[in-house]
């Protein structure tokens, strides 16, 4: 019989490198979606703001979370745009999306 006591160990650090990758991966997909709700609540306070004109605290609350604002306005609705940098550190992500990956949302609200 032969002596297989490495063979684990092998197997081991073969499927590591993949385990970790995937692992990470999880992570910053988990990290992207969790921007990306935190910016959707984000607009909800900008555009109650907005309604309330306080704009010096729109300003404030954006520079703060560092998230870029664009309006547009469109007859008599306005656009609210918000767009957040994510920072990916996971290969296999950064691959498709590059260092950043850009969260956006948007609302719409109606403006006289």
């Amino acid at each position: 019989m032969k002596n297989n006591k490495g063979q684990a160990l092998v197997e081991f650090i073969i499927v590591l490198p993949i385990l970790l990758l995937i692992i990470i991966s999880i992570v910053d997909f988990g990290n992207i979606i969790s921007k990306k709700y935190s910016l959707e609540n984000d607009i909800d306070t900008i555009s109650n703001l907005y309604m309330e004109e306080k704009y010096d605290e729109i300003n404030e609350y954006a520079s703060e979370k560092n998230i870029s604002i664009n309006y547009k306005k469109d007859n008599d609705l306005l656009v609210i745009t918000l767009n957040k940098d994510v920072n990916v550190i996971s290969p296999l992500i950064s691959i498709v999306t590059g260092k950043t990956y850009k969260v956006s949302t948007e609302k719409s609200i109606y403006s006289e």
